[in-house]
């Protein structure tokens, strides 16, 4: 997590960060400065059980005055 806001006093102290599987959340972090804003989601399964592979992509939740902006792993 970058955030581009010239270090604003008013930053929320974390955000909450959704995995989705083919379009569907299966998983939630919440994510904070103690952890440097950084965030793992592990074992994820590759294929369904018909052999199709998965979608994954990462969405944050709604953070009020602030715009997401998904850029590689960051």
């Amino acid at each position: 997590k970058t955030w581009n806001d010239n270090n604003a006093t008013d930053r929320p102290s974390s955000i909450k960060v959704d995995l989705l599987q083919n379009g569907q959340v299966v998983d939630t972090k919440e994510v904070t400065a103690e952890t440097n804003w950084k965030y793992t989601f592990e074992k994820l399964q590759a294929y369904d059980a018909e052999g199709k592979a998965y979608k994954y992509e990462v969405k944050e939740q709604v953070v009020e005055g602030y715009k997401s902006k998904v850029k590689g792993y960051d």
